[in-house]
């Protein structure tokens, strides 16, 4: 059976949103939104699974909707938040 992964570890996560933030900002468009934003700590222990998983929904959505979707590194399965 195949694991369902919710979004990627906090740390992993922060080094993706660098990479979309720089990129984003290369284009020099201020009208683009930033990508959506990564948990702190406190918010990441806060949140439920269903909160994370969305919030990653959110990033990848943005990602493709801004054409930087390539920038989202495909990820080894310890890279990866199984959920509680």
């Amino acid at each position: 059976m195949k694991k369902e992964y919710l979004c990627p570890q906090l740390h992993i996560w922060r080094q993706v949103y660098v990479v979309l933030e720089q990129a984003r900002d290369r284009t020099g468009d201020p009208s683009m939104p930033l990508p959506p934003s990564v948990f702190n700590m406190q918010g990441w222990m806060l949140s439920d699974d269903l909160q994370k998983q969305q919030r990653w929904q959110a990033t990848r959505a943005w990602a493709e909707q801004y054409g930087f979707l390539n920038l989202i590194p495909e990820l080894s399965e310890d890279e990866w938040y199984e959920g509680e």
